[in-house]
């Protein structure tokens, strides 16, 4: 609001206020933005494209038995790299800072509430998140765990073949689910899965007992032992991405996997309202899931 002495302290954030401000919008907590404990991040794209491009690649080929000297023929394996796009996104949110909150932490010589900054950092960390692991339909927008050409498999029944959800079935069996999608992608070479990724409830089961005999020898503890996975994580947003909305269990190989960050989280400049509260408005831009090598992916869905 100017006025003939011109523009009003009161009606700006102060220097201290934004360095508080900051602090929040920059110091993200770790879990919620697990996307970023178990990927790489990939920011050598600059801030302004609208899609980023990366080579993606499948395996073609496959060896035969030879019979020397009556045949030529020698089949090729090689790798197909084929040059993906997608687009890149932006991720906002705001806040407001209204002038009698400002006057108020003036008067008594501290700086303004930073909650709502809180807020605002967390709604778009959430977005981030979201958008790696699942996407967005709207966009036509794949994330990790439906992203074309994946692996995909159900576990198996439990022993009285009467369902496949962990909650009916013994430590051993559940053992074997993430084994058996462990396997569906350490066997293709150079693949060597090294995290596993678990919803909410699933993700408390690796507490439970291998057995009756041995209540300190838990799931958990049996699949570190065994060095399976350098990440165990839960994830919410598993609950209910399987086939028939089951929920799933997904294990890769995090070295063919970035999360695509061209700009990372971004305050932009105080915009003064006509009636004298400051919006500040918070941007990410992003890529999402960029996945070099699909088939370093399973997700296992029924549990």
């Amino acid at each position: 609001m100017k006025t003939g002495l011109g523009i009003r302290n009161d009606a700006m954030l102060t220097n201290r206020d934004l360095e508080s401000i900051d602090k929040v919008v920059y110091m993200a907590k770790e879990d919620e933005l697990t996307a970023r404990t178990v990927v790489r991040l990939k920011t050598d794209d600059p801030a302004g494209a609208e899609s980023i491009a990366y080579d993606m690649i499948t395996k073609k080929g496959a060896a035969k038995l030879f019979a020397y000297g009556g045949a030529d023929d020698v089949p090729l394996v090689d790798m197909d790299v084929k040059r993906h796009s997608q687009r890149v996104f932006g991720v906002v949110a705001g806040f407001r800072v209204d002038v009698q909150e400002k006057r108020a932490a003036q008067m008594v010589g501290r700086a303004v509430d930073t909650m709502k900054a809180e807020a605002a950092r967390r709604a778009v960390a959430e977005k981030e998140n979201h958008f790696f692991y699942i996407g967005d339909d709207a966009y036509n927008a794949e994330g990790l765990v439906n992203a074309t050409g994946i692996q995909t498999m159900p576990v198996a029944q439990n022993a009285g073949a009467t369902s496949t959800k962990w909650k009916d079935k013994t430590a051993e069996e559940i053992i074997e689910d993430i084994r058996g999608a462990r396997k569906k992608v350490n066997k293709m070479p150079g693949l060597n899965t090294d995290t596993l990724l678990l919803p909410p409830d699933q993700y408390e089961d690796l507490d439970r007992p291998v057995n009756s005999e041995n209540y300190g020898m838990t799931i958990r503890k049996w699949l570190q032992e065994q060095k399976w996975f350098t990440n165990i994580v839960r994830v919410p947003q598993l609950v209910g991405v399987g086939d028939s909305d089951t929920d799933s269990l997904v294990v890769f190989d995090s070295s063919v996997v970035q999360l695509s960050l061209p700009l990372d989280i971004t305050r932009h400049p105080e915009v003064l309202m006509p009636n004298l509260s400051s919006q500040i408005n918070l941007e990410e831009r992003t890529g999402g899931a960029v996945i070099r090598y699909p088939l370093g992916i399973c997700r296992a869905d029924g549990i």
